[in-house]
């Protein structure tokens, strides 16, 4: 009875976990939700981690994070068995396999040595592996199903599909071998045991040619573990990282980082009301697969809007620090895009014709008009441009003559 229990209990969490990433909630929900509130917040790694990997103070709902690790310090990963509702949907996908439990034996355990490598990495600024929280996993697919619904924003889901697909072929692989989060709350657990060790225990006699005692091997372990992390981070954020710049990034975006910094979560996708928000499927390079970028109408034909200057509601939902918290006058001061006309295609420019849509639609007023031939052509001001995508959207010649660049 006390399985079916705990069963019941975990199948509602993972409903209501799916729900809110759905946006199928109460109102008032929704309206935390859209502060930042949501399902990946409470993950120490996204959230913790996340802060010092970006440097920067998240808000007060960086610290969700800290109940989880208190949890493990005194119930080990109470956490991981009764609540987490990745974990509940990988053993239920595994319990369709019987066979296969003997397979988990040929699989070392990595999840503390993934735990390990994300922590060191994200103390050198470029953590690396993030997007394996497994909180992340569950609500990036969850919330790439929104209207219109598109194949390129799928394919945040992927790592969930993923983390199924080997829970079905070995059952337990995930939540025993491989999950980040719960080798934190071990290492956690662990770390708690040997501070309740009473102090005045009598070690255990070693005889010549035996191990060496657990919590040595352990730290020679962290530090061989640590070291190579460490180096890692530092030559990917040196080589892979500037590909950040090759894609239009969300307002406060670091170009140079957010493919490490980004969780994948999907939640920007979610937040952003026009829905401009997409995957980036490989302009930034491999480290930048599925990460945020800006499609507007040059990449996508029925695109007809842009980033609105007084919106920030995709810099509310981030829970690692990718896109940081603006307000709308910050956002205001920093561009995303830079415009740039292309005057063999403008109608002014090249035809000689009067039109100035870029102009009057343009909300920063960075469209210069100048007189040629008695017509007045358009001109990007560089100062006040922030590639926001209204004269893009608007243009009126085919094909487009004024398009939005990376900056």
């Amino acid at each position: 009875m006390k399985q079916i229990i705990r069963h019941a209990v975990r199948l509602l969490i993972a409903l209501g976990a799916a729900l809110l990433a759905l946006g199928l909630v109460p109102k008032a929900w929704a309206a935390l939700a859209a502060a930042g509130l949501h399902l990946p917040r409470i993950s120490p790694i996204l959230g913790l981690l996340g802060a010092l990997a970006a440097r920067a103070w998240l808000g007060w709902l960086t610290l969700l994070g800290i109940p989880l690790l208190v949890l493990a310090f005194f119930k080990g990963r109470f956490f991981c068995w009764h609540v987490c509702p990745m974990g509940f949907l990988s053993e239920t996908a595994g319990r369709l396999n019987p066979w296969g439990k003997k397979l988990i034996r040929h699989v070392p355990q990595i999840n503390k040595a993934l735990a390990l490598v994300i922590a060191v990495t994200a103390a050198c600024g470029y953590p690396l592996l993030i997007w394996l929280d497994p909180l992340c996993i569950f609500n990036g697919f969850f919330a790439v199903w929104r209207e219109p619904f598109t194949w390129a924003a799928a394919t945040t889901g992927i790592g969930f599909v993923t983390v199924l697909a080997l829970s079905l072929v070995a059952p337990n692989i995930w939540c025993h071998r491989i999950c980040p989060l719960g080798g934190l709350q071990e290492s956690v657990m662990l770390l708690a045991r040997r501070l309740r060790r009473p102090k005045d225990a009598a070690p255990t006699p070693r005889r010549v040619g035996d191990a060496a005692p657990y919590h040595v091997a352990t730290t020679r372990r962290t530090l061989l573990a640590a070291i190579p992390a460490a180096a890692a981070s530092l030559v990917v954020k040196h080589t892979l990282g500037p590909n950040g710049h090759n894609a239009i990034r969300p307002p406060s975006a670091d170009p140079a980082r957010i493919n490490a910094l980004c969780a994948r979560c999907g939640n920007c996708m979610r937040a952003c009301p026009e829905k401009l928000i997409h995957p980036d499927l490989g302009a930034s390079g491999i480290d930048g697969l599925f990460t945020p970028a800006l499609i507007l109408r040059s990449h996508d034909a029925k695109q007809e809007s842009y980033c609105f200057q007084d919106c920030v509601a995709c810099t509310q939902v981030c829970p690692t620090g990718a896109l940081r918290p603006l307000t709308v006058e910050e956002k205001h001061a920093r561009p995303i895009g830079l415009a740039v006309i292309d005057f063999k295609k403008c109608l002014a420019w090249a035809k000689d014709e009067y039109c100035a849509v870029c102009d009057e639609y343009c909300p920063y007023q960075a469209i210069k008009l100048q007189e040629r031939n008695g017509v007045n052509c358009p001109t990007v001001d560089a100062a006040k441009c922030r590639g926001c995508g209204a004269c893009e959207s608007a243009c009126a010649a085919d094909p487009i003559a004024i398009v939005v660049r990376p900056i």
